[in-house]
């Protein structure tokens, strides 16, 4: 009786070690296939980054087509289709899988472009393909979807498990290194106009160092149509670097410091495709004020002007994105910056700020304007405003290093319609002891009406760049500031090698521009990701 207990109890051991063992392999298997899916996920997002990086190669514009054309949408379609699939070893279903060209019937006449779906030619796999992404025409959005195959989970029923990427990327820009670009091509004519009343100065970062072999790709000076300095006598612009026009000559009033001779003429060059911010979904807290300091916040700014005009305060802005829908930004009065005490702040390279990054981590200000909105710096009474902003080397999004950007979809009007101007009288007491001072670039990519819309900077010192970066808009106005009157001739410089550093006599005019690569916009490449 004992014993045959004990073979009973044996046996039902033998059945619960077999039970477990068949879950415990089953347990196995499953972790077997989820590692599986683990690393499959891995390679499916670089298919998908790999399509998105390839497909906005194909959106960069052209001098021909600053916005993407159908063309150059299917095309992107079709190279992210491609990369895409490549990243799986596979091809799309409907192309020779190299270069885009249909197989023989098998192409389907627009299958390629905006909102594709193209299934992969031997794996379970498919690439879809958005152009323009939220409501980004230099935008390419790839997802991709592999189905892939379970082993020990079929047993289950579950033959495949779908694995799904997504990717975002952008077509870059390429860092054309301007100090002063007017990249309108029609009109007047004149793209930069120089207003002659005093001496100004524009420089490509060299200080004249560089007068006996200047560096083409270092801080040119465009336009795409004429440089509108027509006088040859009275108050003249130095100009140190490179120049270039792309019609006629009108530069009589213009200071020739280099060997090689002012005026040289090129083609039409196409206005670059630097990015704005995204829009903020928020509106901006209200500012706040403690004692004579009052401070503003960034965010969105919706019919809802910034006015600066007190000249006994102190205003403070925080560091962030300030996006501007139908609202002007005015400085008559007071001392603006983003600093901690008003004051400018330097770092190695220029100014900087020392106030905390923004939650986004923008770590300097930059103020976008859109629809009809527009900014104005300017002398009120006796005093000037003093001014000193400091552009983010980091954005959340965008394009970093820009101070001030004017939106293709701001509603000002050219011909001299003028979304950004800076007329601060650079001969009355600046309110906080420093003249106006940005530290990055200004962008206006306004080219809505006859010729584009006018940027507009006057010289306020002699000591100090109005701004340190770039300044490209459709037209640029340059005025002298009645800084310093009376011409100027340096000496005339011989051709290298009799060329010497000598030659170089720099006026003591009122300063513009002066480019520094550390505040314009940094290179990109052909592509890159966003996510």
């Amino acid at each position: 009786m004992l014993i045959n207990l004990r073979r009973e109890k044996r046996a039902q051991s033998l059945v619960i070690v077999a039970l477990s063992a068949t879950a415990l392999f089953g347990i196995i298997a499953l972790g077997l296939d989820a590692g599986r899916l683990y690393f499959q996920r891995r390679d499916v997002q670089n298919a998908a980054d790999a399509g998105a990086l390839a497909g906005a190669q194909e959106l960069l514009p052209n001098a021909a087509d600053t916005i993407p054309t159908t063309a150059m949408i299917a095309s992107a379609g079709c190279q992210a289709s491609v990369y895409a699939l490549k990243g799986l070893l596979d091809t799309p279903r409907d192309t020779s899988g190299t270069d885009c060209k249909p197989a023989p019937g098998a192409y389907i006449p627009g299958s390629y472009g905006g909102g594709i779906t193209e299934p992969a030619a031997n794996i379970s796999a498919t690439v879809q393909v958005w152009t323009p992404s939220r409501n980004n025409p230099n935008e390419i959005h790839v997802r991709v979807t592999y189905n892939v195959p379970l082993t020990f989970a079929a047993i289950l029923g579950f033959t495949t498990s779908a694995v799904v990427a997504d990717a975002y990327a952008h077509g870059g820009f390429l860092n054309k290194t301007y100090t002063v670009f007017g990249f309108d091509a029609g009109g007047n004519g004149n793209a930069v106009n120089f207003d002659q009343n005093g001496n100004a100065q524009i420089d490509d970062g060299f200080n004249g160092s560089d007068i006996c072999q200047p560096n083409p790709d270092q801080g040119r000076l465009v336009s795409n149509s004429k440089w509108h300095a027509p006088n040859p006598g009275g108050d003249w612009m130095n100009l140190n670097g490179q120049f270039y026009y792309s019609q006629a000559s009108d530069t009589h009033a213009l200071i020739e410091y280099w060997y090689k001779s002012v005026g040289t003429s090129q083609p039409v060059e196409g206005s670059p495709n630097y990015e704005p911010p995204l829009r903020p979904g928020l509106d901006a807290n209200p500012s706040t004020t403690s004692g004579n300091v009052v401070t503003y916040y960034p965010g969105l700014y919706r019919n809802r002007s910034i006015t600066l005009s007190q000249n006994n305060l102190r205003y403070q802005f925080s560091n962030g994105i300030y996006y501007l829908q139908d609202s002007d930004f005015t400085i008559t009065g007071g001392t603006v910056s983003n600093t901690s005490d008003g004051q400018p702040k330097f770092g190695p390279y220029g100014g900087v700020s020392d106030l905390p990054a923004a939650a986004d981590k923008t770590n300097g200000v930059i103020f976008v304007f859109d629809g009809n909105a527009k900014f104005t710096a300017s002398t009120s009474g006796n005093t000037s405003p003093s001014v000193f902003f400091a552009a983010p080397s980091f954005v959340s999004s965008g394009t970093d290093s820009i101070a001030f950007f004017i939106k293709a979809t701001d509603t000002i009007s050219g011909p001299n319609g003028s979304p950004w101007d800076e007329e601060i009288d650079g001969t009355k007491s600046p309110a906080g002891g420093y003249p106006f001072q940005i530290w990055g670039s200004v962008f206006n990519a306004d080219n809505n009406g006859s010729h584009g819309t006018v940027v507009t900077l006057r010289a306020v010192s002699t000591n100090r760049y109005a701004v340190t970066g770039e300044v490209v808009s459709p037209q640029v106005d340059l005025d002298g500031g009645n800084l310093v009157t009376g011409p100027y001739t340096p000496n005339t410089p011989g051709i290298p090698p009799s060329c010497k550093q000598s030659d170089y006599r720099q006026s003591p005019a009122g300063l513009l521009v002066q480019f520094n690569s550390h505040y314009v916009p940094h290179w990109r490449g052909l592509s890159y990701l966003v996510r």
